[in-house]
């Protein structure tokens, strides 16, 4: 990766041996932002007490990739009419809610990230190598409906226990209940 050093961080590229790619750090982050925020003063007649609105209105989020090099994940003017076909900027906005737009969703940041930033990371940084790196949202934690999750597993006979997908070994994850049953039984009377 490149380092940055001085008074202006001028950037040093990386010394790369033969056939190795500078890696480029692609941070990813999504905030909030209410129609209320950060009011502090209102206007009110004198001699009567301030309403102030309840809750913090109307909102927008808004999800957004970063970069070291060049700041806001987006196209390069020079770039927009080579690649006509690539989205000028990374940038999603939603307006949340379920009477507006819905809400942000893992399945929203996968969209985010295969059709606009890899396709924009590809064009500005042909000969890299990203590192996505996401914060720690309850959407980055989703797992596919099939992953192997031990949280999803039992911890005694019966009850709902989802089929989740075959092990590199080929073993299934869900086990028969006599063998729950057995394994159960055992560890009640170890203690």
């Amino acid at each position: 990766m490149s380092r940055y050093e001085g008074e202006n961080m001028d950037r040093i590229l990386p010394d790369l041996a033969e056939g190795e790619k500078e890696h480029i750090l692609v941070t990813h982050d999504e905030c909030i932002f209410y129609s209320n925020d950060g009011l502090r003063g209102v206007w009110a007649k004198n001699g009567e007490l301030p309403l102030r609105k309840k809750g913090n209105g109307k909102s927008i989020m808004i999800s957004e990739f970063l970069t070291e090099v060049d700041g806001c994940l987006k196209l390069k003017p020079e770039n927009i009419e080579q690649y006509p076909n690539v989205p000028v900027e990374a940038r999603e906005y939603l307006e949340p809610g379920k009477d507006r737009e819905g809400y942000w969703t893992a399945e929203n940041v996968i969209e985010q990230i295969k059709i606009k930033a890899i396709p924009i990371f590809e064009v500005l940084y042909p000969n890299c190598i990203g590192i996505f790196a996401f914060d720690n949202s309850s959407n980055h934690a989703i797992f596919a409906k099939d992953a192997l999750v031990a949280k999803k597993m039992n911890l005694k006979p019966g009850g709902l226990q989802p089929k989740m997908r075959d092990t590199y070994t080929g073993k299934k994850m869900v086990y028969p209940t006599h063998i729950l049953h057995i394994s159960y039984t055992y560890r009640v009377l170890k203690m």
